[in-house]
Parts: C-alpha cells; structure tokens; sequence
C-alpha cells in the first residue's frame, strides 16, 4: 500500500522554509523558520504554482479548532488513548504528516520567491469553479485492457524495467491467496507485482459520491527528495551560523559567473576524507571536475578558499560543540534541572510518541489507535509554541534581562514552546550505563515536567539555568535561545560571546537541528466533484504552460491523454514529476487524499453491512474480505487495524505521491484501483532492502544522522535512477482502473498519480511471511518504533485457533524462535531473583508494552509497584531506581510448562508427515518385495494426514498397480458366481447329474471362465516384476499346476476314441473330467472339446423327444437355440434333425419378417392384422411379435366399432362432441387406416366447420358478401345440419337456430310484413320518411305555388287551358285534381284525413315502432336489413316528431296562432300526408289531427300588426378607448406593465383583438387535434357568454362599495335600460375584472295585438334574415316576430338577438322530443279517441338519444328546386305551467263551406266546443302528467 499526507498536522504547523501562502508573513519567528536570503542564495529566480489557489465549488477549507487542547478534549485525548497502546497504522498519510516534525517544506516559501506564477492573481478574483455536487463516473476511466499489451514500447524513464503483469483466468482468480501464493516466488524479486483481472470481473463503485467528502495535504514536491531537502538544510544551518557570527552578508561564491554548490561541495570533500584529507592530497581540482567546472584558471584555489571561508569555520563550531562535555548527552544531571538536553529530547521524543501523564508521573506508551501517537514519530497535533495547557505562548524575550534578583527574572512557564498539556512522552533512555556514572543507576534523564507535575523551569528563585555549567549565577550575562529557552552563559560559548546578538540566536542542538519542523499543511475539504474539477484545472493550467517536448513514442492509445490542446504520456508526466522533485527553481504544491478511513466514509467496495445483496460483497477479491480470508494470518489478529485489516481509501490527483516505504511489519499489501488517471509504482526487492537503505542514507546523511528513523516517516524520494545507479533493483509498474498491485514482505515502493483516481488498499499476510514479521518487529524495536500489533500474541492466537498439520508445518520454527527467546528472557529474569507471578488471561495492550523499546511483551513483561509502567527483560534495570531484586515482578502471561507445551504440540503435529515418511523408508529398507498390506495401510495412513506428501503418490501409484493385479489374478482364483445353482443330494453326483451340471454350465456361459493357461503365466511373470507380496501369488501357482493336470486327462480322452459298447462309459468319463474341469476357472481348449462331444450326445438326445412328437411346439427362439446348440456341438449338417431345424426357422423367419414390417408401418390396416389371426401351428413364431399384432387388431376394431356407432346411433344413443370425435379419430389415425373413421373425422370436420361459423355470427364476426342475404344463409346451414349432421351436440348452431326463430317472429310483428309473400316490404316507407325527413327540408317552400298536399306547386295553366285545380273555400289553398280526388276534402281542413276515417295502407301508430325496435333479437341487430329500415325510420321519424312536437307546443298559445305560420303547419302536414302513419309520441294524439285543427284556426284569424324591435343594452369598457400597445395588443392589462412587452399573445375570433395569453388566463389545449376558437372575455360580455378561463367582473362607473359589480348578463336578458348592479363576494379563483366606461341603454317590448306584452321568439337557425312575399291569399309578408313564451330555451341555445337579424331565433330543428313538452292541441281541434288514455306507462326524461348514422354520414340532400319562403321560426317549447288566454280572445269555428267539404254527407256540421282550452299535459313536465318515453329507452325496453 502506499499513502500520502497525514491528518494529524494542522495547518498552522510552522514550515521547513518560510510559512505556507496561506499565513500571513508577519507569524512570530521560529527556529528553522528563517529564510534564507536572496543576496545569500544568488540562485536563479524561482516560481510558486499550488493547486489550492484554484477555487472550486465544494471545497472547504479546514478548520483548525484552537481550543482542541481545552479540558473536553483532553478528556477525550485520554479516552481515546486509553483504549490501546497499539502503534496507528503507519500511513501514508500519517508518515507525510509526520515531516511536521522535520522539514515543512524544502522549497522555497513563496515570500522568497524573485518570480511568482500568474496563478494566485488569475484564480484569486476569479468566481469558483462550478461542479456538480454527484461525481459523473463517465468523466473518468473506469476501465482498462484487460490483456497483455504489446511488450515492444518505448523503454521507460531512467531505463527501468517493469515488474511483472499477470492476467489469470476465471478459474484461477477464484482463489486470491492461493493465487498469490502461486505467484509469489516469481514476482518477489521485483518487489511488486500487477495482477489485471479476468474481463468478466467487474468489482462495482458504492460510494455515494454526493455525500462522501474527505480532506487533503498539501505536498511540495522539491521538499520531499532526500538531497534536495539535505541541502536545504545545510544552507540554512551554514546562514544561521554565519549570521550569528555576526556576518549576515555572506554571499554564495561563484566560479565563472556559476553559484558554487556548497552542499556538494561539502559532500563531496567528505568523501574523500575531509578537508585535511583533500588539502594533503591536492585534491581541490579535482573536486572542480566533479562539480562541473572544466578549464579555470586558478579553480582549485577558488573552490579551497570558498571552502575555507565559508563551511569550514561551521563544521569547525560543529565539532566543538558535539564534543563538548557541556553538550554530551550521556552525563547524568540533575532531573529538576531544565536542561537543553532533556528539553530537545523531550522535543524530539513527543514526535515519536505521546502518552497521557496522570499527576503520579506515570506516563503509558503511546496509544497505535489514537490521533495523537505515530508510528512515524510524527508530532502531535499541537504546535511546539504552545504552553503547558495548550495554549499559543504570548510573546518572550529572545534572552534574559540584566537582572540578577528573582524578582526581576520573568517568570516562565514550564515548557514554553514544547507540548500541550498533558500529553507528556516517556523518558529517554539509554540502554547501557557509563562506568563514571551512579552505580546502581541507570543513565536515565526523566524530563522535568515528568518529575514534576508542576515544576518550573528555574529551581533558585525562578532563576535560568546554564546549559554548559549548570550554574544560576550571573543572570544578566544569561543569553536564551530563540529556539528553545534554555539559557547559556555568554562566557560559556565556544567562541564566547562579548555581547548580546542584535537578531536571533539560536544554540547548536537548534542550529544544527534546523529542518526538524518539517511537515506538509492541511488541504481543504473536498467533495469528489470538486477534487476532479481542480485536478483538471490544475493539469490544464500546468502542460498548457509547460507543454512536454514532441517525441515520437511506440505507445499505445489509453497511455496518452489529451490536457487542453496538449498530448501528454504516461512517460512524459513521470518525467516531469521527477523533474518538479528535484527543481530547486519550479516549486508546485498539490494535494492528496490518502488514507482515508473506510470504518468512517464507508469503503468503495460492497460489503455485508451495506450491499448484502451484492454477490461482489462475497468476492474473495474484495478487500474488506482479503485479510480475513482463510490463508490470510491477519485473520488471527483479534480486533480491526484501520488500514492493515480494515481497507483505506486514496484519492489522487497529478503529481501527489507517496514516498520510499515498506508496508507494516513487512506485510503483503494489495491495492486496487476503482477508477481515475494511471498510477506509478515503483519497486524494491525486499531482498535489496538493506542495500536501499544503505544508497539513501548516503544520498542524505545528515537527514538520517538526526533522524535514524526517518525511512519509517514515508517522507523521503529518491530519484529511481539515483537508487539504480547505487545497485539496488528497481522494477516500475502504471497501475490502470481495475487493476490490482500487490507488494511483497519487506518490499520497499513508491510512486505517484497522473491524475485524479480512487485507490483502495489493505494488507495481509501468508505463511512465509512469519519470518519477515519477526525481522520487522526486532528493528522496529531498535528503533524505539511502536508496533502494530504483537507478533507473539499473533502466535499464540494461531496455535489456538488452526491446529492442522498444514499451519504446524510453517508455524514451528516462528514458535520455536519464540519460545526459546521467552524461555531466555525468563531466565536472565530468573537470575535476578526477580519473583515471578502468573495471570492466565489476557490485558489490554498497553499494560504489556515496554515503555522503553516500544515493543509489545505479551508472553511476560517486568513490573514494579511503584509504577505501572511495564518493560521487557532487557530493560527492567531501567524500569525504577529502586533497585531491590523483590522490587520488580516477572509477570507471566503462560507458564512455562503451557509454553512448552503448546510448542511440544505443534512439533508434534509438524513431525507427523516426517514420521509417516520414516515409516515408508522403514518399510522399503527392510524387504525388498514388502507385503501388499502393509503398503496399503502406509497409504491409507497418508490419506488420514492433512498435508502434502511428495512421496504418497507415488506409493498411490504402487498400490493401485498391486490392487490391479490382484484383482486380475481373484479373476483365476475366486469363480464367478453362477446364476442358476440346482439343488443336489449330498454325496458323489451321479451319472445323470453329472451330465444335467454339465448342461447346466453350457447353458450359463457366465460360469465359464474367460481366460487360460496363457493369461495365468503372464500374471505369474508380472507379478515378479511389481516388487510387492501377497497370498494371491501362491495360490494362483498353484491352480496353473491344476490346470496343467486336467488338460493331460483331457487330452488322453480325445486321442483314444471308444468303441460304440463303451461309449457310454466314455461319456461318464468325458462329464466327469467336466465337472473336475469347472472348479479349475481357467480356460482350456482340450476341456472344451471334451464338452463338445457331452453336448453334442446330450443334444440329439433332446431333439429325437421334441422333433418326434407331434403334439410339442417349438418357439422360433427355441429353435434358434437349438441350432445354435447343434452348430457349436458341430452336429452334421445332414443330420435329420439338423435339416428339420434349419426348415422351422426359414419358415419362422419369414413369418417373423412379415409380422414386424407390419408392426414397423406406421399406418396399419384391418385387413392386414386380420392375415396373422389365424395361423398354422406348425410354424415356430415369436410369441411377443404375436401379442403385439394382436393387441394392435383389438385396437383397430375398437376404433372401428365406435366410429361406426356415432356415424349411424340409435335412438336411445348419446350424441358426442364434435371435439371428441376429433380427437378420437385423430387418435386412431396415427396408427390405423379405417374406412369408418375417415368418413366420421371427415363429418366431423363439417360440423366443426359450422360450429365456427356459427360461433361467429352470434359475436358478429362473420364476414357476409357484398349482396349476400345472411339469414339465406342461415338457413341453408341449418337446413344442412338438420339433414346431414343431428348425430352430433352442436351447441353453437342450437343458439343460432333460437336466433334465427326468434327473428322469424320479430319480422311477422313488423307492420309492414307481407304474409303473402312471406317478407316485408319497408323498403317504400324507407324512401318516403327519408325524402319526408330531410333537415334541409325543415321550413316551408318560399314558392306561392305551393298550397297543394302533394310537393307540386300548383301553377296556372298557360293560356287557353283550363285548370283542374281545385281550391278550399276555408283556406283557399290550391289543390291538383288529382289530389282532391283523394278523401274528397281539403287535407289541410279536413280532420276525416287524419283521425283514421279516410282509410290509408300504413294504418298504424308510429310510437309503437320503439318497441318492437327493442325486441328485436341479437342477429336481427347484427345482420337484419329490415332492423336496420326500422331503426333509420325511428329516428328519422322521432325528429320530426320533436318540431313537430315543439312547433305545436309553442302555437298551442293562443298569442301565438297567427296566420303567418299557416306555410309551416302546411309543410309538416305534407310530410305526414305522405309518411301515412300517424306520427306523434302518444297513442292517443295525432300530430296530422293537431295540425289539421291549427290549421283551420290560423287560416280564419287576421294578421297581427307586427310589434316593435327590441334593442340589447350596449357597453363601452376601458379597453374600447385604449389605443393599442407597442406590441400591437389592446389587453386586459392596458398596457401597464412593462415586462409584458413581447409576451406571448392570443387573438380573439370575434373582435380580432390581440392580448397576452397570461392576462386573460388563456391556456391552449396541447392534446386537441384543431386549435381551439378563443373569444376574448369583453365580447364574452357583450354577448352574455361565460368566459371559460377565468371568471370575469365588471366594475362600475361610479364604484362606491367594492363588492359591487355590473350584472352585465341579467341586463342583456332583460334589455334593461338602467345598470343592473349586484354584489358578489371576493373573488376565490382566477378572475378578471374590466371597467365600464360608458352605457347605452336597451329597449324592451312594448306591445303586440291581442297581448299587452309581446316578447320575441328565438328564431331558427335556418331562417332567412329577409323577408319574402306570403302566399297570394294571405296578402302580408312571412316576417313578423312572434310572439314568446317566458320559458328557457333549450340548452345550447341562446336567448339574446344577433346582430344580423331583429327577432329571437326558433330552437333548432335537431332537437329531440325527449326534451320536450307534450304540444297541447290548438282550440276546435278533436281528439282520435274520446276517452283520456294519456295515462300510460311514464318514461324517464333526459335520456340522450344517440345520432343515428344516418344523420351523421349521409351528406344533406339537395332542396327542390323552387325557391322556399323564410318560414316563420319554429317556437320553443312549451312552458311548465300554461298561461291562459286573455278573455277578448275570439273562438276560431268551421266556416259553412269547409263543413261541407270535410262533411258532405252530414248536414251536421262538426264545430270545436266552444270551452277554454285546456292544454295536454307536458311530456317532462310534473308528476301529474304522465310523461312518453324517449325512443331510445323504447329501443331498449326500457320501462
């Protein structure tokens, strides 16, 4: 792993060189704060770039709390470090913090710098950069090639050569220990390692990147090398001296107009020995050559007088100094004394580590987990110009005045400048004693503030205390250094000093320490957004002013990157990162986010806690789970290391690093990149660690002569190519997104980011680590280092928590080493007489951690009862000053015997595999052929053993070879068991048993041995040549010896054949040698001849009983068998039985044959199963082939017999399904070809067929042809299926016949259905209601001529021919003979034509249609042109009823029967005269009688005289007399408001004026597929509408209560002439409001004939607006406004005048009855029927008819071609409650020639009652009148 800055440095911390740009100038000078001048310097001009001038949105500068020392804190100081004394991770972080306590900064602080970038001034005003507060991952790499790159590239900077890059399958990556492990011998001779993961491995990014945030360092690059900080260093110190010395104009000699380098030449001149060394061997020119200077006259005298007169007379005040007796730091003194010595050491000791002091002075080590302890002796938090309680020192005089009283001595506080209180470090030690000092004493000095709770640093009256002589006196010659407060005698100074320096003085453990304050600044506090946008402002800003030089490199694409317009490599940014660390000119300051906690921001990977979902939280490769893994010893350790078990988190940016290191306790560490800009990884073999070591320290020795442990601080690089040239091994590696690096034990690594990415890391540890581990502990020791954790416990834990062999056999030695270092230790202890106590349970970490060595003493520590500090054995002598032997205490954690035995265990577990391969070497040393058992339990003993034995395969091999072997010779030995065993008697079998085991064993080939003679003597000689023993061997020696025996006797049988009287003793002899044979279980050809002539006798024996009888049959498999019998028994072939056998099975076969290719066809016939019923017993047949013909023929028929049952039933059968028929025959088909079934399936497919059909018309879904008749055909499918297809339920034809019945019923009710032709004829009283129905044919035809019934004008004949034209004396219209033929009588007059008297084809009632509408069935609906006749009258029909209806409803009023409508009444009643049928809703009312009534009425009534117009009321609102706006508007705004200008506008369809769609609410529908027509709120006014966007209110002219507005509506309706007023409440919704300006009053009605109040009456919107000529003999013009009734208008139709036309429009003629009151009829009209039958059935109202399709697609038909009058409007209708007629109104009678007309026969002429008239009730009206029902409720049948 690597790391970074550190967080435990604040920002204030003083710097290396100057103080950071962002403190101010004027902080109080420090030691090593000092800059070095330019006239000191003569240094090129330098620059000052730092990324934290940048502003960028998110970033939050860190706050430093200056109270963090107050008493809460320190109460959580102690808290915190009382939890463990364990060592902190040695982070990145923390080690780059740790150079706090060292050189801050080595470059120079901007302050000095001649030249400035541009970069302060170009950020400083500039706004931040904005950034998105969530990280876009697709800004950054989140992948890389996850294959092996092309090797042949450009070579590496410096010459390095890369580490080695593996790319492991799936399978092997499944493992990572394992893995690692694998790979480790390879890759730890570079130090570090690549492994790129398989391409289907993707580890998923889980940070949320909006909330997580994390702080940075700053790093200045040039301070962080080794020789540039040294030499830094150096100059400072030279300065300071000089300038003490007072010659503070000392400049930097130059040779040839080139500064002299005076570090390299003070390096260099120490090289060879000194300057005496070099003065004796003239070596000075060639110094010159080193340092670069070539051909100078006169140069080695130049650079010796430089020499001379510049360093020498330093390293001469050095020397002094450190061999000064004063100075030495090993003579003993007083611990009350403040002396320099204990104040440094204090100094320097409380940046290795910080221990809380309790007011007993007993000070704990410093806690590992705590914030302010280190691994890396970095410094605490605090500053070290901080007193005793934390607080910033107030300001000091540099030296002590000239005042020898102690009242005149300042008082001081205790440690001034060195820690906050309480956090006090240990004391220093030295770990041996001096022969001068105390005996018994140990040279210990324990500071003063450690003696001392409240000591002061003057013990005499407050007075200062010489460092040199100890001494108070002389206070006024007393001088104090700047640095550190301890006082010195001017006298005492070697030189001494005459008088008291003017600037500042500081003594040589300052001077020479000068850089000890060296550390990196806090950051800011960033957001991942934010780090990324400076990061890349930063590269920017950089390669576009320092773009790299163009070189042609072989490199691929993903190692450029393009920055701005700059291409820049991977090669090209380490090249200039080396160059920034080693600029003394070019100082660039950038941050880093390293190590930051994952137990705090939560790590990058998935882990149980947060994902448990996420499979990648279980990934062996998951950092969060490597430690912990089973091969991981980290796993052992008992609690969370942040950062070594638990991960660390890094966020990089260009150029931030981490310097030279090596991992905690030399583990392995693995870290993976989540994503970003490459890495750079540099590598050391930790084989070369020493020699590493070795080339930095003499790079710097100075750094590491003040600071030994400096490597362990992570502060320090070293250019690669400097470490290479010194012969150590540097390998190099760019770590890419989704990459791992791994570092091995003790591998020293380094490196640096290209730019922004997010790194993760952790470490762990395998088995061959344990060594490394022990090493690393031992010099963290040395080094007075604090461990991690303890290496010993860790042991332990491992002991008691893995006991298998595997971990016995790495963990011995490491537990050998251990217990034989602690048995040691104990008895060194023990040789004191130290007594010795025993706690067998664990302490926490710090009660068992050497307060000297820092090192963990978990097995036994020494205490004392005077402290409670503890140390190791080694140190006890400088635990406490009372040196009694009963003082100190052994305290043991494990007896000895525990110890001893713990170890003894292990060993024993570790010896196991070495015993076991004693066994083995035991065994094979003592035979040369060992036994086969004993090998086998050797092996199976191997097994048991838990570990990897080299030589257990092998003897797996030797005894499974064995284990073959025997196996193959049991084959001879044990007989293979026989499946037919007979039972026999005991006793010797005789003849016939003998011969029937011997057919027996003929017949069971399985009991026949399958290997001979041959097979057993190879065994034999393999057996010799396998090394082992065993008892098959023997025996199997044995049996060949058998065997060799029965073939002698076999053979004597078969070479001497028998005479025929004793061939019965010879086969007696022949089974008995068989049966002898058997037992062998070896094969032999003589045995098996032998038993060929026992079968052969046994076989004919057999055939002469089976052939001979006649009544036996024989299978065709016995047969084979007995041929196959006879052939092996090598029967003759002439043999009778032979030859009668060979027939039987020519004749089988051929059945056979004939049988399966019958079987085998996969359609069979009946007739060819029918072949095999009957069948000659002579002939061997298969018994399976026969069952199986047999069983397919039952099968047949059975399908056979079925289907023949369903094609003819009988009466009592069930009918099937159609689908089981189907399946039934689809069955049989598979495997049968019968007649039956084909002519059933084929049936059944019709009727299938029609079921479908079916099924579809009763949905609607059948398609009928274009002229096709769907109930013809119907009806042939029903009469098909009645004749051809009643065997089957065919449930969908059923319905389809109950439809069709029902509709056969449903056409006879039709009224005009022919029973004499079986069908109806509608198809005329279609054409005529069609041409009667017309809506363009709603009013009268405007031609004079038209006063006949029929549609014909009645013209006058041209001249000299006379006219049969016939005229009404009552109404003197004008009939065509013809016409008057029919009834005889004027139809408009005569009620004979319309009350049924005068008999007409279409005698019926038209309200009766609804209902037989309604009736009709569902496929009448659907496919019925009769319903569909019958539906296009109804609602043709029902809409003339409804004007009808409506125009009689409004002339039932006598005000308004005026003989200006008489054109109208005739018009409907021309259209009724030829509908025929009588047309009205009611039964018992006849629209043509009504009419007929009306008609006479208004034919003998005068003309009324035509009342005045009425006039609306006009306004003029304010925005009438506004002109219009600058951007064309006239609006409800008026123009006030400014910001309108330009605003989108809506234009009014009315007025044509613009406004601003805002103002008026306006809001247009986006979903409607036509613009909608807007009309502004003031024509909305104007008209009486409602606007529909808003509510609109109209103010007055003169507003006197706000509430009150003009009730603009109410004005219009009443054509007021005053202002209407009403008031309304605050408005709740959007409103409007527009003021009047001005008002013109209306004119209501005043007066009318007969009424003395006439009122308009809405008029038609098909009426003319002029006015046309009545008929001749009405004499007057069809344009008087009628008279209106005070109702409501229909809804949709508005009351109020257009302004075209002068009197209210009619209701329009598309309105339907349903809506409508009942007309009442007109006076002197009659009734049909007397008696009142208007009490039918009520109707619901209000139920909407829907538009017929007729009125929707059918385009208007074109009118006569006459011209037709503007029709009187059509009234509205009739009001709820009827108004009576004024009494003067005169009763209308039949005049006596129209009597006679309509009566010619009846001298009594029918006359109206002379009564009121009281009107019919109303059709919606109240519930005392009974309502009709709408036709559409009687369509539906409804009640």
């Amino acid at each position: 792993m690597h790391g970074g800055s550190s967080a435990s440095t604040p920002r204030g911390t003083p710097s290396r060189r100057g103080k950071s740009p962002r403190f101010s100038a004027d902080s109080p000078s420090q030691a090593g704060s000092s800059t070095f001048p330019s006239n000191f310097a003569n240094k090129p001009a330098t620059t000052f770039t730092s990324s934290i001038n940048i502003r960028v949105e998110g970033a939050v500068p860190i706050e430093i709390d200056s109270s963090h020392d107050s008493e809460p804190a320190d109460a959580e100081l102690e808290a915190s470090q009382a939890d463990s004394k364990r060592a902190p991770r040695k982070s990145k972080t923390e080690a780059l913090a740790a150079l706090n306590s060292h050189a801050r900064s080595a470059s120079v602080g901007p302050e000095d710098s001649e030249n400035h970038t541009d970069l302060t001034e170009k950020y400083l005003n500039a706004p931040p950069i904005p950034v998105s507060p969530i990280l876009n991952l697709s800004t950054v790499k989140t992948a890389s090639p996850r294959t092996a790159v092309n090797t042949d590239l450009a070579p590496r900077p410096f010459g390095l050569e890369d580490c080695l890059e593996f790319y492991p399958t799936a399978e092997e990556f499944k493992d990572p220990m394992a893995y690692v492990g694998s790979i480790a011998d390879r890759a730890k001779e570079y130090g570090i390692c690549k492994i790129v993961p398989p391409a289907e491995w993707k580890m998923p990014f889980v940070t949320d990147t909006e909330s997580f945030r994390f702080k940075t360092r700053l790093m200045r690059l040039n301070s962080i090398e080794a020789s540039s900080r040294a030499k830094l260093n150096f100059l400072e110190q030279l300065y300071r001296f000089h300038k003490q010395q007072g010659n503070p104009r000392v400049v930097v000699p130059t040779i040839n107009h080139k500064p002299l380098d005076l570090w390299l030449l003070r390096k260099e001149v120490q090289k060879m020995g000194g300057y005496e060394m070099v003065t004796k061997g003239k070596k000075w020119s060639d110094l010159g050559r080193v340092l670069g200077y070539r051909g100078i006259p006169g140069l080695s005298t130049q650079i010796k007088n430089s020499y001379t007169r510049v360093i020498l007379p330093y390293e001469h005040f050095c020397e002094r100094t450190r061999n000064s007796p004063a100075m030495s730091p090993i003579i003993a003194r007083d611990a009350h004394l403040k002396t320099h010595s204990s104040i440094h050491s204090v100094g320097k000791l409380s940046r290795l580590s910080t221990s809380v002091t309790t007011p007993g002075g007993t000070s704990p080590p410093g806690s590992p987990l705590t914030a302010t302890s280190s691994p890396l002796s970095e410094p605490p938090d605090e500053s070290d110009s901080k007193d005793a309680n934390g607080k910033p020192s107030s300001s000091r005089p540099r030296r002590s005045t000239r005042m020898g009283s102690e009242q005149s001595t300042p008082k001081k506080s205790t440690i001034n400048g060195l820690l906050p209180s309480p956090v006090i470090p240990p004391p220093v030690f030295y770990d041996k004693q001096r022969e001068d000092s105390k005996i018994g004493t140990p040279e210990v000095r324990t500071p003063l503030v450690q003696a001392l709770p409240d000591a002061r640093p003057m013990t005499n009256g407050n007075q200062q205390n010489c460092e040199i002589c100890h001494k108070k006196n002389r206070g006024e010659e007393m001088l104090l250094c700047d640095g550190c407060d301890c006082g010195f005698h001017m006298f005492c100074l070697d030189p001494p000093l005459d008088t008291i320096p003017k600037e500042q003085w500081f003594c040589y453990t300052c001077l020479s320490g000068t850089g000890g304050d060296f550390g990196f600044d806090e950051g800011e506090e960033h957001s991942l957004s934010s780090f990324q946008a400076r990061d890349l402002e930063f590269r920017r800003l950089w390669f576009e002013t320092h773009p790299p030089a163009e070189t042609k490199l072989n490199l691929p694409e993903f190692m450029t990157n393009r920055i701005g317009d700059v291409s820049v490599s991977e090669y090209n940014m380490e090249e200039e990162f080396w160059r920034l660390v080693q600029s003394q000119h070019d100082t660039v300051e950038i941050e880093y986010g390293a190590d930051v906690h994952s137990t705090t921001h939560g790590s990058a990977m998935p882990t149980m806690e947060t994902h448990p979902l996420n499979p990648y939280s279980k990934d062996p490769w998951n950092l969060n789970n490597i430690p912990i893994l089973p091969d991981s010893l980290l796993r052992f350790i008992k609690s969370d290391i942040s950062g070594m078990t638990v991960p660390w988190t890094y966020v990089g940016m260009a150029f931030s690093t981490f310097c030279w290191h090596n991992e905690d306790h030399y583990t392995y560490s693995v870290n993976f990149m989540h994503w970003g800009e490459t890495k750079t990884w540099y590598g050391i073999p930790g084989d070369d660690a020493e020699k590493f070591e070795a080339a930095i320290k003499g790079e710097a020795p100075d750094l590491f002569e003040a600071q030994p442990d400096l490597l362990f601080q992570l502060v320090t690089l070293m250019n690669p190519q400097r470490v290479k040239e010194a012969g150590v091994r540097v390998y190099a590696c760019n770590q890419r997104a989704g990459e791992f690096v791994i570092t091995f034990p003790k591998a020293y690594h380094a490196g640096f980011n290209h730019g922004l990415n997010f790194n993760e890391a952790v470490n762990f540890a395998l088995p061959d680590w344990l060594p490394y581990g022990r090493d690393c502990v031992q010099r963290y020791r040395e080094h007075r280092k604090l461990p991690v954790f303890s290496h010993d416990e860790l042991l332990i834990t491992i002991t008691q928590q893995s006991q298998s062999i595997k971990t016995a056999m790495w963990l011995i030695n490491s537990l050998k080493e251990m217990t034989d270092r602690e048995m040691s230790d104990r008895q060194k202890a023990r040789s004191l007489g130290i007594p010795e106590i025993l706690e067998e349970e664990d302490r926490p970490e710090d009660q068992y951690q050497c307060t000297i060595c820092k090192a963990f003493c978990y097995l036994s520590q020494i205490t004392c009862q005077c402290t409670t500090k503890v140390v190791c054995v080694d140190h006890l002598n400088l635990l406490c000053e009372n040196r009694m032997a009963n003082h100190l205490t052994l305290r043991k954690r494990f007896s000895d015997e525990e110890l001893l035995d713990i170890q003894a265990k292990v060993a024993e577990r570790a010896g196991i595999p070495a015993a076991w391969k004693g066994k083995l070497n035991k065994l094979l040393l003592e035979s040369a052929r060992p036994a086969l058992r004993s090998l086998r339990a050797l092996l199976a003993e191997g097994d048991r053993i838990n570990y990897h034995l080299p030589e257990l395969a092998s003897l797996r091999k030797c005894v499974t070879r064995a284990n073959e072997w025997v196996d193959s010779a049991n084959s001879f030995i044990i007989r293979k068991q026989s499946r037919k065993r007979s039972r026999r008697s005991r006793g010797r079998p005789s003849a016939a048993e003998i011969a029937a085991m011997a057919a027996a064993a003929a017949e069971d080939p399985g009991d026949r041995p399958d290997r001979g003679l041959d097979d057993l003597y190879a065994l034999l000689r393999e057996v010799e040549t396998l090394g082992f023993d065993c008892p098959e061997i023997g025996v199997l020696r044995t049996l060949a010896q058998q065997a060799e025996e029965t073939k002698l006797k076999a053979l004597a049988l078969l070479n001497t054949p028998p005479a025929e009287q004793e061939r019965h003793e010879f086969l007696a002899d022949c089974k008995r040698l068989l049966l002898q044979g058997s037992s062998l279980n070896v094969l032999l050809d003589e045995l098996m001849e032998v038993e060929k002539i026992v079968d052969r006798e046994q076989l004919v024996k057999e055939l002469e009983e089976k052939l001979d009888d006649t009544e036996a049959t024989l299978t065709l498999e016995e047969v084979r068998q007995l041929l196959t019998r006879a052939r092996t028994c090598n029967l003759p072939a002439d043999n009778k039985h032979m030859q009668l056998l060979e027939a039987r099975q020519r004749e089988g076969d051929d059945w056979e044959e004939r049988a399966r290719n019958v079987l085998e066809q996969p359609i069979k016939t009946i007739d060819e199963l029918d072949d095999f019923a009957s069948l000659d017993s002579s002939i061997p047949i298969d018994p399976t082939v026969l069952d199986r013909l047999m069983s397919a023929r039952a099968k047949a028929k059975d399908f056979e017999k079925q289907a023949k049952s369903w094609l003819s039933p009988g009466a009592e059968t069930s009918k099937p399904r159609v689908q089981d028929v189907l399946r039934l025959a689809n069955r049989a088909e598979k495997d049968f070809s019968i007649a039956a079934i084909h002519d059933l399936k084929r049936t059944a497919e019709i009727a299938s067929d029609l079921e479908s059909r079916c099924d579809r018309a009763l949905r609607n879904k059948y398609h009928k042809a274009e002229k096709e008749n769907a109930f013809e055909t119907f009806e042939q499918w029903k009469a098909y299926a009645q004749e051809h297809l009643t065997m089957f339920t065919l449930p969908s034809f059923e319905k389809l016949d109950a439809q069709l019945k029902l509709h056969s019923k449903w056409v006879k009710d039709l009224p005009w259905y022919c029973k004499e032709h079986g069908e109806p004829h509608g198809q005329s009283i279609l054409e005529d209601v069609l041409e009667c129905t017309r809506t363009e044919d709603d009013l009268p035809p405007t031609d004079e001529y038209f006063t006949c019934i029929c549609n014909t004008p009645v013209r006058p004949p041209p001249p000299g021919v006379v006219s049969d034209a016939v005229q009404c004396d009552h109404c003197f219209a004008r009939f065509h003979g013809e016409c008057a033929k029919n009834g005889g009588s004027c139809p408009f007059c005569d009620h004979h034509h319309w009350n049924g008297a005068i008999h007409k084809e279409r005698s019926w009632h038209f309200c009766y249609l609804p209902t037989i509408l309604a009736k009709a069935p569902e496929i009448t609906r659907n496919y019925s042109e009769d319903y569909k006749q019958l539906e296009i009258i109804i609602h043709r029909v029902d809409r003339l009823s409804a004007i009808i209806g409506q125009f009689l409803s409004f002339t039932s009023q006598p005000a308004n029967q005026r003989p200006d409508y008489i054109p109208q009444v005739r018009h409907y009643m021309r259209k009724l005269y030829k509908i025929q049928f009588s047309v009205s809703p009611n039964p018992d009312v006849s629209f043509g009688l009504d009419l007929a009534g009306l008609h006479r009425i208004l034919a003998g009534r005068p003309p009324l005289v035509r009342p005045k117009k009425r006039r609306r009321p006009r306004f003029t609102f304010g925005q009438d007399t506004d002109a219009d706006w600058t951007d064309g508007t006239r609006c409800i705004c008026r123009g006030r408001t400014t910001y309108l200008l330009n605003y989108p506008t809506v234009k009014c369809d009315s007025c044509h004026r613009l406004y601003h769609a805002g103002c008026v609410f306006y809001q247009p529908d986006l979903n409607a597929p036509v613009d909608h027509a807007f009309i502004c709120p003031l024509c909305c006014l104007r008209k009486g509408k409602t606007y529909q966007y808003s509510e609109v209110r109209v103010t007055p002219i003169e507003r006197t209560d706000p509430d009150l507005y003009v009730h603009t509506q109410e004005m219009l309706k009443t054509f007021s002439r005053d202002i209407i007023y009403k008031k309304m409440p605050r408005p709740y919704t959007q409103t409007l409001f527009v003021e009047l300006k001005d008002f013109q009053p209306g004119m209501p009605d005043e007066g009318a004939v007969n009424s003395s109040s006439a009122r308009s009456m809405p008029s038609s919107h098909h009426a003319s607006n002029k006015p046309s000529p009545s008929h001749a003999a009405t004499a007057h013009q069809h344009q008087i406004t009628l008279p209106m009734h005070n109702t409501a208008a229909p809804v949709g139709y508005s009351n109020g005048l257009t302004a075209s036309n002068a009197h209210v429009p009619p209701p329009p003629p598309w309105s339907r009855w349903g809506t409508m009151s009942t007309p009442s009829r007109p006076p002197s009209t009659n009734r049909r029927q007397p008696n009142d039958r208007s009490s039918g059935t009520p109707q619901p109202s209000g139920i909407r008819k829907r538009k017929h399709m007729e009125d929707i697609s059918a385009p208007p038909e074109a009118g006569p071609s006459t011209k037709r009058r503007a029709a009187p409007p059509a009234p509205p209708p009739m009001p709820i409650s009827p108004q009576p007629h004024p009494a003067h109104t005169p009763v209308q009678t039949l005049s006596p020639s129209l009597a006679m007309i309509v009566s010619p026969t009846n001298t009594n002429v029918q006359t109206s009652p002379r009564t009121a008239y009281v009107p019919p009730p109303l059709r919606n009206g109240s519930s005392s009148s009974p309502t009709l029902p709408p036709v559409k409720s009687l369509m539906m049948n409804a009640p």
